[in-house]
């Protein structure tokens, strides 16, 4: 064995064995003088060892040199990530080697990764200027910093993300299910003033219809996914409320106007939790229960069922909101009107004749006989303009109506 070569910290050492030559390495810092075998030549390929949890060698075919990605004293590829990927992610024994090669197509072979050269290299190209693309974001987000936080340093604001192929590479499917509804419309904004460059009206046309459905998709997704969690946690009757608050206008396309009736004088005492107006000018109020709330109870004596205390109580609520609106429907309508004018915009004309109340409480497990569903079904029709809505059967409509949208789509 000799030395063939030596750098700042390193010693290679090269040994011949018939036709097979080892190149060696060896730190100068190792007090046992130990030598680690990098690669090896053998006929007419060159069999470089590498330290995966299943991948122990990559083999270069048909060359005498060590492409430029691998490291030349070993350790695997230059780029660490790469190398990470292929050195951890791989664990079991299906595959224990890869080969590189100029002519073959990427593919698996028995126990083997094929990987092509031209592959390797448009990977890494890509992996770079990823990295570069993001240390330039971070440069730029720091000189932004500086920009709003310092108006006197003499430096500019510039816009991040100017690299083209980065952008086009993330454009995937994938991405779509990350984006919000905002982030949507913000990128569906882009789209429409690049296609006005090209004055492609028609392009925009069919662009501003996916977004629509886009947006719809996502805001829906998103709904239904805090909706199932509210479902599961069954929070405070004041959790649901802000949720419905938030989001009943968007899931439900009847209503376009929410209502502050707290600061509208209606002689209440209590409020409704929602104050709804369609898209008629019809008003309703919405009662939000908490969705663990026992609907029925059991009548030993008559073998029935009748409502629980709770939902007595809310019915009761409720159809007193019902007949006050009736009484004082024109004095309503009025404060209504005044109340949401504002200096641009005349008030909201609503129509208090047929006013409903809706109820949103408790959910169909506790309906587990058919006997109890058929009581509950009785009950629930017997009430005039009061209607109930049981949590889980809100879910399954919003499910309903995101698989609509999409079939749509």
């Amino acid at each position: 064995m000799k030395q063939v070569k030596e750098t700042e910290k390193l010693l290679l050492f090269e040994e011949e064995t018939g036709t097979t030559k080892k190149i060696y390495r060896q730190s100068k810092e190792d007090a046992d003088a130990k030598k680690i075998l990098i690669y090896s030549y053998v006929k007419n390929n060159i069999e470089y060892e590498f330290e995966g949890t299943t991948i122990k060698k990559i083999v270069v075919e048909n060359s005498h040199e060590i492409p430029s990605f691998l490291g030349a004293f070993g350790y695997g590829f230059q780029e660490k990530s790469f190398n990470n990927y292929f050195k951890f992610n791989f664990t079991s024994a299906e595959i224990d080697k890869i080969v590189l090669s100029e002519t073959k197509p990427s593919s698996k072979s028995g126990k083997s990764l094929i990987l092509n050269y031209d592959d390797v290299e448009s990977l890494l190209t890509s992996i770079n200027q990823e990295q570069r693309a993001c240390n330039d974001t971070k440069k730029i987000l720091i000189k932004n910093l500086i920009v709003q936080a310092f108006p006197k340093i003499n430096f500019d604001f510039q816009e991040t993300n100017n690299n083209k192929d980065l952008i086009l590479r993330n454009l995937n499917d994938k991405l779509i299910e990350k984006l919000t509804a905002s982030e949507i419309q913000q990128i569906g904004d882009f789209y429409v003033k690049a296609a006005r460059k090209f004055k492609a009206g028609h392009i925009i046309k069919k662009m501003t219809a996916g977004l629509l459905k886009n947006a719809q998709i996502l805001t829906l997704h998103e709904i239904i996914l805090k909706y199932e969690k509210l479902l599961k946690d069954n929070p405070a009757e004041s959790e649901w409320q802000k949720f419905f608050d938030e989001y009943i206008t968007l899931f439900d396309s009847r209503y376009v106007h929410k209502i502050n009736y707290k600061n509208i004088a209606t002689g209440l005492t209590k409020f409704p939790d929602l104050v709804l107006v369609d898209i008629y000018g019809y008003i309703d109020f919405y009662e939000l229960k908490k969705s663990g709330t026992e609907l029925i109870q059991y009548d030993k004596s008559h073998k029935t069922w009748y409502w629980s205390k709770d939902v007595s109580m809310v019915i009761a609520q409720a159809s007193d909101y019902l007949q006050k609106a009736k009484e004082n429907a024109l004095s309503y309508s009025k404060a209504i009107k005044t109340e949401t004018e504002t200096e641009t915009e005349e008030g909201l004309e609503v129509n208090i004749i047929n006013p409903r109340a809706i109820i949103v409480i408790g959910t169909t497990s506790q309906l587990d006989t058919e006997k109890k569903k058929h009581h509950f079904k009785n009950l629930r029709e017997s009430l005039k303009d009061i209607e109930f809505v049981l949590y889980d059967e809100l879910l399954e409509r919003l499910k309903n109506l995101l698989d609509t949208i999409k079939i749509d789509k």
